[in-house]
């Protein structure tokens, strides 16, 4: 199989030819920056900026660059995850007024609004990304307040047992509960971690759904199959409960007293 650095740098210099001067930057992030890549399973998850809101017009352009690389890399055509966002809409953070382009495995290429959803990746990025073109990611693109990425964060859990509903294949539902688990340890730890790594701290974490966990990352890691049975039922019932787990805990933090520079406690609606 094509090694993805050769994938990458393809796609590099054709996204540098056809995009010229509204290109500011392309940033690889992911499983493979962050460790766990899967060469025969794993996405490519790149963010490219512009100097402009993406729009239909470039979408066209888009499309082709994505289906030529398809033809030339057919074992990854599919596999490569890239959003388009303009500079001034991750400096509005969350972008309010701005739309984004977006391409993932599943998933056709289409404008869509930037949201706070889309935070995370952001702050992914700017923290973590290897820079494909461009200057770093931490000159380009602004930090992002840590309260700010919780919430988004929190925003995808409050969405998870909406999004489960619709994860019939088991690639689907092993990636609900791999990335529900990350989630998890983020909410709870402060820790971005990999799927594998999330998911073996989270076994220990909730012993009761350690064997659905465990289910999810072997699927995944040890070339499951998309004819392997899967288990919607478990896999709904761990988001739903998961989810009102980490919600539950956000409103206990919010209603928790705040010490006063004193040593005392008081609660911020009391003061």
């Amino acid at each position: 199989m094509v090694s993805p650095d050769t994938v990458l740098s393809d796609l590099r210099e054709a996204w540098r030819a056809a995009l010229a001067d509204r290109l500011l930057g392309l940033y690889l992030h992911g499983s493979l920056v962050a460790g766990d890549f899967d060469v025969s399973r794993s996405d490519l998850d790149l963010l490219t900026v512009l100097a402009s809101d993406p729009d239909e017009k470039l979408l066209d352009v888009l499309a082709e660059l994505h289906a030529d690389l398809g033809r030339r890399h057919p074992q990854w055509a599919g596999r490569v995850e890239v959003e388009y966002v303009s500079l001034d809409a991750v400096r509005a953070v969350p972008g309010r007024n701005h739309v984004i382009a977006r391409i993932s495995p599943g998933e056709t290429l289409h404008l869509l609004p930037a949201t706070t959803h889309r935070v995370v990746t952001w702050a992914a990025v700017h923290d973590h990304g290897r820079t494909l073109l461009g200057p770093p990611a931490r000159e380009l693109l602004p930090a992002v307040e840590p309260g700010l990425v919780r919430a988004a964060l929190l925003d995808h859990v409050r969405d998870w047992p909406t999004w489960v509903t619709r994860m019939t294949p088991p690639g689907a539902q092993s990636y609900a509960v791999l990335t529900l688990c990350r989630a998890y340890q983020r909410l709870r730890n402060g820790r971005q971690l990999s799927k594998r790594q999330a998911a073996e701290q989270t076994i220990t974490a909730l012993p009761r759904w350690a064997d659905l966990i465990a289910w999810a990352r072997d699927w995944r890691y040890d070339s499951g199959r998309d004819t392997d049975p899967g288990r919607l039922d478990d896999v709904r019932a761990f988001v739903h409960e998961v989810s009102a787990a980490l919600l539950a805990q956000q409103r206990e933090r919010k209603q928790a007293p705040t010490p006063t520079p004193s040593g005392r406690c008081c609660r911020s609606a009391e003061r």
